[in-house]
């Protein structure tokens, strides 16, 4: 009756790796730094501002001067921080950007066509709306949760709990569609979902009691949607090809 999702790994992904291209953003404005250099700066830029906030607006406010920190540790001298922030912010989105797998809106349209309650269950940061939103995402889903505004991360189980309380459907009559198997797969499993591990890369071994598929289509034809619907396949989205 309902099919949740993670978001990173299953049904999109950063392009690069955030905290690759905040290095080579940051190096390419003249202040060399490495993948290391970033989650050192990271790290130590969270003990330099208050504690992130749990709602969007409020997180929006904050995030600024957690940059401005990230790139005072990356040896941005307190004088330029301001002008380097805007421009970090001008650049970065040519150094990474969240993007869908190619999939993902396929496999989203065909859920909601068939009338499955499609949902996300995410371990990230307040901003997961305006992600989705910006990927075309949103339109197909009922409801997303992200863990830092909820307030606990998968595995626990009073995120997947939320879950089935907003998808309105009994737990045993969904199922639940992530890449790791600690986080996702052994979440779900004991509220009596079905778990479902995407395997793109073709890493994992099959587990008793767990559907293996290698990407979003192998879903469908497990639960024997077609993918084809021409007035919803038209639907013009951002999505990477």
């Amino acid at each position: 009756d309902a099919v949740l999702f993670d978001f990173g790994g299953t049904l999109g992904y950063d392009e690069t790796n955030y905290a690759q291209g905040f290095a080579d953003c940051v190096t390419g404005m003249g202040y060399p730094s490495t993948l290391d250099d970033y989650r050192r700066a990271s790290d130590g830029a969270k003990r330099d501002v208050a504690e992130a906030p749990r709602d969007l607006e409020a997180w929006s406010a904050w995030h600024p001067s957690y940059h401005r920190a990230i790139l005072s540790r990356l040896g941005v001298p307190k004088q330029d921080i301001e002008a380097t922030y805007r421009s970090f912010m001008a650049r970065f989105k040519y150094y990474s950007r969240p993007v869908c797998y190619p999939d993902t809106l396929l496999v989203l349209r065909s859920l909601r066509w068939a009338g499955y309650t499609v949902g996300v269950i995410s371990n990230i940061a307040p901003p997961l709306p305006r992600v989705l939103d910006e990927l075309g995402i949103s339109r197909y889903l009922k409801f997303a949760i992200a863990s830092d505004t909820f307030g606990a991360q998968k595995p626990d189980r009073s995120i997947f709990d939320e879950g089935v309380r907003l998808a309105k459907h009994p737990a045993e009559r969904i199922a639940y569609v992530g890449d790791s198997v600690e986080a996702d797969v052994e979440g779900c499993r004991p509220l009596g979902m079905l778990p479902v591990l995407i395997d793109r890369d073709g890493i994992h071994e099959e587990r008793d009691g767990v559907l293996r598929v290698r990407n979003l289509v192998e879903l469908l034809d497990w639960l024997g949607v077609s993918p084809w619907d021409e007035n919803w396949l038209q639907d013009r989205v951002a999505s990477r090809e």
